[in-house]
């Protein structure tokens, strides 16, 4: 069974809620809902947003640099904004990353907390949120065959990964542009989160080979100090 603290339960459930959340923000976008149904989504999202907020000023109030703090948390700042803030809705992602790794790090600070300064990678993947709902927001206002967030979702993750169905295509130059971007961006953002994670695998070889031959090193100066023990003896006997 997992032993965890006050702070740790605290931000595994917050996690939890904001997953919960990030379901119910896919739902109302991109399906048709009820007003009862949609009430109940609202209701949820509000508490949650009061709950994120209290935790935010929370943290405002004790940190030692408080300008810091808020310069850290500038993305997430938007991420506890209600659904009604439709540009902002999925914002909520940032907050989710945000909270698993102050999960983690609570529970292994140093090593997590030092890979996280090596890496960048809860910042890659904040950066990575922000440009996939951004351009997608942006093509489904600008464009005229892509009208709806959906579609324009569906766009920019195909543009992304290269794939290139060609089921959905821009109508319009500044569309064209957009996609561009959005296949510029993808390669960027793929090959970064492909060095991050080449970068884990060889720093742990690179760590193994080093343990193994420190290991190495440790038996052959016991072995050593046998041989030298032996010789001691040797001499002594002769003597």
């Amino acid at each position: 069974m997992i032993n965890l603290d006050k702070k740790q339960a605290f931000y595994l459930i917050i996690s939890i809620l904001i997953v919960i959340d990030v379901i119910m923000v896919f739902y109302v976008s991109f399906y048709s809902t009820n007003s009862t149904l949609k009430t109940v989504f609202y209701a949820f999202d509000l508490i949650l947003c009061i709950i994120l907020w209290l935790e935010f000023l929370y943290g405002l109030y004790y940190a030692d640099d408080k300008k810091k703090y808020l310069l850290n948390n500038v993305l997430s700042i938007w991420g506890m904004l209600p659904f009604q803030f439709i540009l902002f809705r999925f914002f909520r992602l940032i907050k989710l990353v945000q909270y698993i790794k102050k999960f983690a790090i609570h529970h292994d600070s140093e090593v997590l907390e030092n890979f996280l300064k090596r890496t960048y990678l809860d910042r890659i993947i904040s950066v990575a949120i922000l440009f996939v709902f951004s351009i997608s927001f942006l093509i489904a206002y600008f464009d005229t065959n892509i009208t709806d967030f959906a579609t324009a979702f569906w766009y920019i993750i195909v543009s992304m990964t290269g794939t290139g169905y060609g089921d959905v295509v821009p109508g319009t130059l500044t569309g064209r542009a957009l996609g561009m971007v959005a296949m510029i961006g993808g390669i960027l953002i793929f090959a970064t989160i492909t060095a991050v994670i080449s970068s884990i695998y060889v720093s742990r070889i690179s760590r193994d080979s080093h343990s193994d031959l420190a290991s190495k090193i440790d038996d052959l100066t016991l072995e050593v100090n046998e041989l030298n023990k032996k010789i001691d003896e040797l001499k002594k006997e002769k003597e």
